[in-house]
């Protein structure tokens, strides 16, 4: 018995002592091999990966309008189950469907939520669109009745991105979608150019748990505040005059029953874009022509080649040249005149202001085709603008040894080279701004949420192409072509305004169209110091008759219409108004009594701000009546104003 006991000891002391070191083996292996597995499998239970996203920064325009900006939207719901226990929930309801913040009718509704208590159901979303004004009315009232946060409450908070008029501003600005991430990224115009600027910043963050509940624990310690949002784009557009043109493009796209029209203002004197403006038929295509397409430009670009010329001193203003019968000919191609009358001895002045083809083929021929193509280059013809904004098209240069004899002919009046309406309107305002090729820009800065400026853009001036002498003779003779020439129809009593319209024959597959025109305006104001400049171009325009397609008609009045209102808007003082301030403010001295008399200005057609400028300073009282422009005046134009304590204004 005795050994047997024995025996038996040692058998589970071998076992315990085997049990012992499979034990010790297996922390061993656990500590040593093991060890990165089993922690990794605990982090999965009791940490929680919390990602944080910064808010996507606003776009607004040059005086502050957001035109892009980033929201937070809420979700409302109401839990069936402990609806039905609150006598206070209901009342609620009703007061959250009379204000509309739910969508539907209240007693239905109320039959839905009891029905879903009784079935101890615990969500019914009542609305997913609730902003955060929104939400701060709908939290006051749910507080009056002392239910905030039980019954009714909100859910899923979620950022989502409004865009300011967006049939303004969808080409100019963009939008955001999915391209190869999960997040949202701009993908079109401002909103992709400056990505890396609205975007803001990502950060993710471990934090121990309780998994189930995803409550952290109190060892997990506080986490210190970033600001991961993006920063603002200011533009350089201004939203009076982007809404302006979008306007009088939209209604003369319309009459015209165009395929397409695009326009564009900017200041020539720094290269900032104030506005642009696009329509198109077609729907699909969502490139931008502004930046993105380019065009034969026709007769618009004929001041380049003339200011070139002046420039060079090949011409000058009163040069004459003979059109003969209106055609010319050159390598077996006959260059034809708009108009049969155009015949004779003209000037380089009748030239722009007839826009004469033949009188254009004449100055290109003063030029050999190294010195034409050197002063494309100098207008920027053969580059990029630089402007702030994706997939600008760059034109193709053909080598001057490539060209053909006909291909700087066609070229002096504006056909055979393709340019895009930002190149055109850039080279134009070196032709009227003094001479300086200026960079084109969008976005004037750039700031963070605290309002500091990070980056400024300021006007480049790439380069000097002409006088300043040059510069005003041009203005002087476009002036003359709104007066007296091709762009009558833009022009606007008692505003000094330029401008060039054109005409360029529609291409398709390489060969032209006939009847069937791009036809643009070119035009700035005030003459003396331009401050805007405008292009607005529209594609295959229709008409009873031929010369309702051409710039003359189908473009022009929109370049007098555009001048109408933004001088009012921007408060640029007509030339009549001027000399009647002038006039109201001169003293003649009669001969009989030598005493000072002023005399009565015409008032007629002013506005009454006008009429209170013109009187400033002076102790006549105004009694002005009524809405509108001057009708009447109780005193007549040039009569003398002494003595004179108070004058009656009439307006309509």
């Amino acid at each position: 018995m005795k050994n047997n006991f024995i025996l038996r000891s040692f058998i589970v002391s071998d076992v315990i002592l085997f049990c012992f070191f499979i034990l010790m083996f297996r922390m061993i292996q656990i500590q040593l091999f093991d060890s990165e597995n089993y922690k990794e499998a605990i982090n999965k239970q009791v940490n929680i990966e919390r990602k944080e996203g910064g808010q996507r920064g606003n776009i607004y325009d040059s005086k502050g309008k957001g035109l892009a900006y980033s929201i937070n939207m809420y979700e409302l719901s109401v839990d069936p189950k402990r609806f039905i226990k609150s006598e206070e929930a209901p009342k609620v309801l009703k007061e959250l469907v009379n204000k509309k913040y739910v969508k539907e009718n209240y007693k239905p509704l109320l039959n839905a939520i009891n029905k879903l208590g009784k079935d101890e159901r615990i969500y019914k979303r009542l609305n997913r669109n609730i902003d955060d004004v929104e939400k701060k009315e709908i939290e006051d009232i749910l507080e009056n009745y002392k239910i905030k946060g039980k019954n009714i409450i909100f859910l899923n908070g979620r950022k989502e991105r409004r865009y300011y008029k967006p049939d303004q501003y969808f080409f100019l600005v963009g939008n955001i979608g999915f391209k190869k991430t999960s997040e949202k990224e701009g993908i079109f115009g401002i909103e992709l150019f400056y990505e890396k600027y609205l975007k803001g910043d990502k950060s993710s963050k471990i934090v121990p748990s309780i998994r189930s509940l995803g409550i952290g624990l109190p060892t997990a310690g506080a986490g210190s505040k970033v600001n991961l949002d993006g920063m603002d784009i200011h533009l350089t557009i201004d939203n009076d005059l982007q809404y302006i043109l979008n306007d009088e493009m939209e209604k003369q796209f319309k009459k015209t029953n165009s395929e397409e029209a695009h326009a564009i203002m900017m200041d020539p004197n720094t290269g900032k874009i104030l506005a642009t403006s696009f329509f198109r038929k077609n729907k699909k295509n969502v490139a931008n022509p502004v930046f993105q397409s380019q065009l034969e430009p026709g007769s618009i670009f004929k001041p380049l080649i003339i200011a070139a010329a002046l420039q060079e001193k090949k011409i000058k203003r009163y040069t004459n040249f003979d059109i003969g019968d209106g055609t010319i000919t050159k390598y077996k191609h006959t260059i034809r005149e708009s108009s049969r009358s155009m015949k004779g001895i003209i000037t380089t002045e009748e030239v722009l202001k007839k826009s004469s083809n033949v009188g254009m083929v004449l100055i290109g021929d003063k030029f050999t085709n190294e010195e034409f193509d050197k002063y494309l280059e100098k207008y920027g013809m053969y580059d990029r603008t630089g402007v702030d904004y994706p997939y600008e098209k760059k034109t193709r240069r053909e080598a001057v040894k490539s060209w053909n004899g006909l291909k700087k002919s066609t070229m002096s009046f504006g056909q055979g080279i393709a340019v895009t309406p930002v190149q055109m309107i850039t080279a134009f305002s070196s032709v009227i701004n003094g001479g300086i090729l200026y960079k084109p820009y969008i976005v004037d800065h750039i700031t963070d949420k605290d309002g500091m400026i990070i980056r400024r853009n300021l006007p480049t001036a790439k380069q000097k192409i002409l006088d300043e002498v040059v510069s005003k003779e041009m203005r002087s003779m476009l002036e003359l072509a709104v007066l007296e020439g091709t762009v009558k129809k833009a022009h606007v009593d008692d505003y000094r305004i330029g401008g060039k319209t054109g005409t360029a024959q529609y291409s398709e597959n390489g060969r032209y169209v006939k009847h069937e025109y791009l036809s643009s305006v070119m035009g700035f104001f005030p003459v003396d110091k331009p401050q805007y400049i405008l292009l607005a171009m529209f594609f295959k325009p229709q008409g009873d008759v031929l010369y309702d397609k051409f710039g003359g008609t189908a473009a022009a009045p929109v370049l007098g219409e555009v001048v109408k209102r933004v001088t009012k808007v921007k408060n640029i003082h007509s030339q009549k108004v001027e000399n009647i301030k002038i006039t109201s403010k001169k003293t003649l001295r009669s001969i009989e009594n030598n005493e000072e008399l002023f005399l009565m200005p015409d008032l007629k057609g002013l506005s009454a701000r006008e009429v209170i400028e013109i009187f400033k300073g002076s102790s006549i009282e105004l009694e002005i009546t009524g809405t509108g422009v001057v009708l009447t005046q109780s005193l007549e134009a040039h009569k003398e104003l002494l003595n004179v304590k108070k004058i009656k204004i009439k307006l309509n």
